[in-house]
This record gives structure tokens, C-alpha cells and sequence, in this order.
């Protein structure tokens, strides 16, 4: 069984992103011929990579440039969670014997893409944060080359049934705002909520970790529900499409999580060969760029802003 992604039509990405298909088009291929002049990048780009950065950026050219350029340069700044993307490696492995992320097939009506995290396990001691996002990651890049699975934002949930003090304690507000600068700014994410289910004693812990490490418009779209219920979550995303763990009609979470491990297993060898593609700064007209410059000291990022 193969997963079967809804997606949103040209129709609607375009109006979306402020812009006709017409426009996209001409703006695919004028980030074409800019990439031309950009030796320190890539030149096989893909073209539904392009098509994705311009929508990502509301049919702006420049924040186009600037997020593609993200995408290749943050692997050299941030190798712990954007290389090292084997599959079937030992660390991605081991990750998935601790927890379940999965995003799930079906939009919401506000054409919304919604991932869920459930760990689900009670000793998280080998359990890698930086192995979480890269995770994540793989399958929204895998999102972004396929033209079949288009979505005009992403909500995020985090089941907390299974969190304890130890899990907490790997997600240090740096991983956490690395996240948000790599999603934002690197692949695009427009990031329409996040919500916390199943609130358990540290859920609060969780949220004072959101606030501090995000951008106070993100840390603002943390919605926490409580145990017990779920009806607070179907005013947000529509019962149909959820697992039928949250009392949904979709496939398990156990299910739709193998399915996206055998998808993920599938697109290995794009993986494998995009961990060899590493930015050349000594070739990057103009200045080249450094973790410094971008996150400012101990990993602060305060150089970036986010959307």
C-alpha cells in the first residue's frame, strides 16, 4: 500500500502566493538564470524544487534566492540535523524505535498539511532531538519534490501521552529555534499552528521552552489540549482526517508512520546523494557566510528573523 498525498492545485497555490501560473513560470526560470551566476550552488536543481521556493516566498524573486541559498548552505552550518540522512543508518534507526512522525494524507480545509510526533516509548536515554528534525526534514523535502502533494501551510502536533523529564530535557531552546530557522527559513514552511495534545505536568515545561526559543508570532500559535478529549483538536483539524487513535477515520499512527518509513527507505538514494552536495564558500560572489554571521554567538541566531 502506497501513501496517496492530497494536494492543493495550481489553481490555488498561485492565487496563495499572490501570483498566476504564468508568473511562477517566468519566475522558475529567471531563478534559473540567476543560478547560473551562482558557482557555489548546485546546477541540476530540480525544477520542482524551484517551483516550491518561489511559492514558498509569495512569488518574490529575491526571498526565492535567499531561502534556496538557505537550503544548500545551512547542511555545512548544521550538519547534526541536515546530513547524515541514510534511512537506514544506525541514528534514524534508532529514532524510530522511539517515535512516530507522520504526515498525514489528507489537507484540512484550509488546505493545511498536519504532522504529527508521538513518541511512545518510556526510556528516551538514547534518544537523539537532532535526529527528530532531520527526520522531519527528509519528508518535507520529500514533500517539495513531488508536485502532487502541495499544501498552502503546515500545522504541527505533539502527542504528549509518553513525554517525560528526560525526552524534555533533550530539546535545548537552540535545537528548538535551529528548527524554526531551518523550516523557515531553508525550506519554506509557513507554520499555521502548533498544538500540544494530551497535556501531561510537562507539557508547561514544553511551552515555556516554545516561547523562549521561537519568534513571539510562532510561540503565540502553541495551543495546548488537554487529556482526555479531542474536541478541541477538531475545531482546528477535521476528524475525518486524523488517525484513528485520535478518534479519527484515517489509518493508525502506527500504519501511516510505516508507510512513511517505506516512502523515506524509497528516496534513499536522493538522500545519500544530496549529503555529498556541499556549498563552496571560498566560490559565493560577495562575502562568503558563516554560522556567526547568521546565528551570532552560542548559537543565538539573532542575525535571522522570522516570517
Amino acid at each position: 500500500m502506497a501513501l496517496k498525498m492530497e494536494s492543493c492545485s495550481i489553481e490555488e497555490l498561485c492565487p496563495a502566493s499572490e501570483g498566476g501560473e504564468k508568473l511562477l513560470l517566468e519566475l522558475r526560470h529567471r531563478l534559473e538564470e540567476w543560478l547560473k551566476f551562482q558557482p557555489h550552488l548546485p546546477q541540476d536543481i530540480p525544477k520542482q524544487i524551484l517551483e516550491y521556493f518561489v511559492l514558498g516566498s509569495k512569488m518574490s524573486l529575491e526571498q526565492a534566492k535567499q531561502k534556496l541559498d538557505m537550503f544548500y548552505t545551512l547542511k555545512k552550518l548544521v550538519p547534526e540535523v541536515l546530513t547524515n540522512r541514510d534511512p537506514r543508518g544506525s541514528g534514524l534507526t534508532r529514532f524510530h524505535k522511539m517515535m512516530r512522525t507522520v504526515y498525514l494524507p489528507k489537507l484540512t480545509p484550509e488546505k493545511y498539511r498536519v504532522c504529527i510526533f508521538q513518541p511512545f516509548v518510556d526510556d528516551y536515554t538514547d534518544f537523539n532531538s537532532s535526529d527528530d528534525a532531520k527526520y522531519a526534514l527528509m519528508i518535507e523535502e520529500i514533500l517539495m519534490l513531488d508536485i502532487e502533494a502541495r499544501s498552502l501551510g503546515s500545522i504541527y502536533v505533539y502527542d504528549q501521552s509518553k513525554i517525560t523529564f528526560a525526552l524534555v530535557s533533550k530539546y535545548t531552546p537552540a535545537l528548538v529555534k535551529k528548527f524554526e530557522i531551518i523550516a523557515t527559513k531553508a525550506y519554506a514552511k509557513k507554520i499555521k499552528g502548533i498544538h500540544l495534545i494530551n497535556a501531561a505536568p510537562l507539557t508547561d515545561t514544553l511551552v515555556a521552552l516554545g516561547k523562549k526559543a521561537l519568534k513571539p508570532k510562532l510561540a503565540a500559535r502553541i495551543t495546548v489540549h488537554q487529556k482526555g478529549s479531542y474536541e478541541s483538536l477538531y475545531q482546528v483539524i477535521p476528524k475525518s482526517i486524523l488517525p484513528k487513535d485520535y478518534g479519527g477515520d484515517e489509518l493508525s499512527i502506527e500504519r501511516l508512520d510505516e508507510l512513511w518509513r517505506q516512502k523515506v527507505d524509497e528516496k534513499r538514494d536522493w538522500f545519500l546523494d544530496q549529503d555529498k552536495i556541499v556549498v563552496d564558500e571560498k566560490l559565493r560572489p560577495g562575502p562568503p557566510m558563516n554560522a556567526d554571521e547568521l546565528f551570532g554567538f552560542s548559537g543565538s541566531f539573532r542575525k535571522l528573523d522570522v516570517d
